[in-house]
């Protein structure tokens, strides 16, 4: 038996999570089922592959993951199920939601759900919770042992699997820019796509300043000199930093403040970083 990690953009203490909770009970009340991250913002895939990628190393092989955000629910995008290299499952639409783990060549096969097997039964007329009448019901059969990935339906190339546009991470002669993909509401860090290392590869060391540039649809909303540092210690109280974030891409923030809402900075596919060594 596996374990079975949820998500969604239902956001905490949905009565829809804890229906989705319940069928994979009654597939097997003994199914190991965790939460992992009912906070991803609603309708946005990009998000949801974000969260998917923070999460996947840290559960065992075998692990079932169902990702339910869905903005196109009932219609024809597919429903499906990626194995990836490390021997996990992503239960989840094909609607962008897998895009960086397929960039990462993480996924070796993907299959699309048989609806006529793996459904909830009673639950055939209804087109707007496949959270919990498909992708649950499927996961938690799975999970469980009931049916082997075989059993989930027919496969289709990897190559046809949706991925969503956005900001892709670029290298200039003397800058860096990428997408901001993130903007915690709770610490308000800045999170972006760009890979950490490129500071150093641009001559960047702990102490160094930045000039650090935001564009929303490519109009400047925020410019200024922040420093390079380790962690939140290394500047005053109210004091922005520009260092690592957990998953070695480059992030902003306040120590002790809130970089997202003081600085006006949003996140997704209109929002870019920039960010060059100051003279």
């Amino acid at each position: 038996m596996s374990h079975l990690v949820m998500q969604t953009d239902f956001g905490t203490g949905s009565l829809s999570v804890s229906a989705m909770h319940g069928v994979c009970a009654m597939v097997d009340p003994n199914l190991k089922v965790s939460d992992g991250n009912h906070a991803v913002v609603a309708f946005n895939v990009l998000d949801a592959s974000d969260s998917l990628m923070y999460l996947y190393p840290y559960w065992p092989a075998g692990t079932v993951f169902v990702s339910v955000v869905d903005p196109g629910v009932g219609t024809s995008r597919r429903s499906c199920v990626a194995h990836l290299c490390t021997d996990q499952y992503i239960v989840t639409p094909d609607n962008g939601t897998l895009t960086y783990l397929k960039e990462a060549g993480l996924i070796t096969e993907v299959r699309e759900i048989d609806e006529s097997v793996n459904r909830l039964k009673g639950s055939e007329d209804v087109h707007i919770f496949h959270g919990r009448d498909v992708y649950a019901y499927c996961g938690a059969r799975l999970a469980s042992g009931v049916i082997s990935y075989e059993g989930v339906g027919p496969s289709y190339p990897v190559e046809e699997i949706v991925e969503a546009d956005y900001i892709h991470p670029e290298k200039g002669e003397n800058t860096i820019s990428g997408m901001i993909n993130e903007g915690d509401g709770h610490f308000g860090l800045v999170g972006t796509n760009i890979p950490y290392s490129w500071l150093g590869e641009m001559g960047v060391g702990y102490g160094d300043p930045l000039l650090v540039t935001v564009e929303h649809d490519g109009v400047l909303v925020f410019e200024q000199v922040i420093p390079h540092v380790k962690t939140f210690g290394y500047v005053e109280v109210g004091e922005p930093l520009i260092f690592s974030s957990e998953t070695r891409t480059v992030m902003l923030a306040i120590n002790q403040g809130n970089a997202s809402k003081e600085y006006g900075i949003g996140f997704g596919p209109t929002w870019k970083m920039t960010l060059k060594k100051a003279d």
